[in-house]
């Protein structure tokens, strides 16, 4: 499952995330990261895509689930495009 926050959709994918862990979560921006360590510690450390936003492999998802998560994480960033 892949969980991105697109316009208002934050406070629900906040609820899904307490519910069930995505394999991977892409935020629009690293303000959008809620100030709750739990939910902090849960998803670790952000990779940068297409120029600005925040991306994160949860540190509960492992094995293959991480390894396809990693790979997709990259040819998303490879084949995004970034406008300044």
């Amino acid at each position: 499952m892949v969980a991105t926050n697109e316009g208002d959709s934050f406070p629900k994918l906040l609820r899904r995330f307490a519910d069930s862990t995505p394999d991977l979560l892409i935020l629009d921006s690293q303000v959008d990261m809620p100030d709750d360590p739990d939910i902090r510690n849960r998803v670790g450390k952000a990779e940068l895509v297409c120029g600005w936003h925040p991306a994160f492999i949860p540190t509960s998802v492992s094995g293959e689930l991480r390894e396809a998560s990693e790979m997709y994480l990259q040819f998303f960033a490879s084949h995004c495009n970034v406008e300044n």
